[in-house]
C-alpha cells in the first residue's frame, strides 16, 4: 500500500473514531461534564439553537447549542413560534459560514453533539440568551457557564427582548408538547 493511501486511510479511521468518541460519549458522559475542544466551520444553520458544522479533519457535525432553547420554527403543518425565524436569523448572523471554536460535551438523544459555541472571543451560547432570542434549557440541570446563561436570561427579561416582550409567552418546551413536535 502506498504511503498517501495509508495516510488517507489512517485520516478516515481518525475521523471515525473522533465522530465515535463525540456520540458514543467515548471520552467522558455528559452527566460529569467532560468536554473536548474543537474548531469548525459552520456550514449551515438550521434553527436558533441548531447548526451543521465541519471540523479541521473533515468531520460534519449535527450541533445542538448546549444548555438553551430558542423558539420553534415552522415545521412542516406547526407554524413556528414567535420569534422562531428572529432566532434562526440572529444565530445565521453570528457564526453563519464562520469559523468557531466548540466545547463539545457529548451527544443528545438525537445524536446531535451538544456543545458551547465560541466566536470572535463570545460565548454564542450565552449571546442568543442575552438577545432574548432563547430562553436557559429546562430539560435537565445545567451543565456549563450555568451563572453566565442565568444572567444573560435576567437581563432579557428585565430589559423585555425578545421572547420576553410577548403579552403571553410559551416556552419552546411546552410548545412541543402541545404540538407534538419532536426538539
Amino acid at each position: 500500500m502506498n504511503t498517501r493511501r495509508r495516510t488517507m486511510l489512517l485520516r478516515r479511521l481518525g475521523l471515525w473514531l473522533t465522530v465515535a468518541a463525540l456520540l458514543c460519549g467515548l471520552a467522558g458522559t455528559v452527566a460529569a461534564t467532560s468536554k473536548r475542544t474543537l474548531s469548525a466551520a459552520v456550514e449551515r444553520v438550521s434553527d436558533g439553537d441548531t447548526l451543521i458544522a465541519v471540523t479541521d479533519n473533515a468531520t460534519k457535525l449535527r450541533i445542538r447549542l448546549l444548555g438553551i432553547d430558542a423558539p420553534e420554527i415552522p415545521h412542516g403543518k406547526a407554524p413556528g413560534q414567535p420569534f422562531g425565524m428572529e432566532a434562526h436569523e440572529y444565530l445565521e448572523r453570528l457564526i453563519g459560514q464562520r469559523s468557531v471554536r466548540l466545547e463539545s460535551f457529548g451527544p443528545d438523544a438525537y445524536k446531535r453533539v451538544l456543545a458551547v459555541l465560541w466566536v470572535d472571543g463570545k460565548n454564542v451560547n450565552v449571546e442568543m440568551v442575552r438577545a432574548g432570542l432563547a430562553e436557559v434549557y429546562r430539560g435537565s440541570r445545567c451543565q456549563a457557564y450555568c451563572r453566565e446563561l442565568s444572567e444573560a436570561e435576567i437581563h432579557a427579561q428585565r430589559n423585555r427582548l425578545g421572547i420576553w416582550a410577548q403579552r403571553q409567552y410559551e416556552s419552546p418546551a411546552a410548545y412541543r408538547k402541545r404540538l407534538r413536535v419532536p426538539s
